[in-house]
């Protein structure tokens, strides 16, 4: 009787050791299993946040290049026409309506253009010309955008995105002298 219950002991220490084995590397599997979606968790987020940037990154490239291809655009019509032809192309309108006492760079068109009626001041910054011209013109469009892709309307609101500098630049420029956005992008950009 003693080797029975000798064997029997046996049994169940071969028994055991497995049973306490198994609980262990279940232990392990829960650890790596809640360790690993901790960081595919992080992951996704970083994943997302990365997502954001490279649209909003896009968004501002996409805006830079549609001002970039309508100043390559608008340099060939500048090189091809007359301003005869430029006049006639903006309609039979008086030239420039705008008020005769003040000198202003745009042509009657742009000046007579109402505003958007959902129109609502722009919230960027005032350019003063101590930063990237293109980014200003970039984020410009950008904020415009939302609520119009008007020509005149671009070119009428432009200024009050200016200060110090840049807005004497811009009270300096000729009068006639900015016929589109095109224009007006191409000449801040010089």
């Amino acid at each position: 009787m003693d080797q029975r219950e000798e064997q029997g002991e046996e049994q169940a220490d071969n028994v055991s050791m497995p049973m306490t084995m198994l609980i262990q590397l279940q232990k392990k599997f829960e650890m790596l299993k809640k360790s690993n979606e901790e960081e595919l968790s992080a992951l996704r987020a970083e994943n997302a946040r990365m997502r954001r940037k490279l649209q909003d990154e896009t968004v501002l490239n996409s805006s830079f290049e549609t001002v970039q291809l309508r100043a390559q655009v608008n340099e060939r019509i500048h090189h091809n026409e007359s301003s005869q032809t430029k006049r006639r192309l903006l309609g039979d309108s008086e030239v420039f309506t705008g008020a005769p006492s003040r000198k202003h760079p745009f042509y009657g068109v742009i000046v007579d253009s109402p505003l958007p009626d959902n129109w609502k001041n722009l919230t960027i910054d005032k350019y003063d010309g101590s930063t990237d011209p293109d980014e200003h013109i970039a984020v410009y469009t950008t904020q415009i955008s939302l609520y119009t892709w008007n020509d005149a309307v671009m070119c009428r609101v432009f200024p009050t995105t200016l200060k110090g500098a840049s807005l004497s630049w811009f009270t300096r420029l000729p009068p006639l002298s900015i016929d589109c956005f095109d224009t007006l992008v191409e000449k801040f950009g010089a």
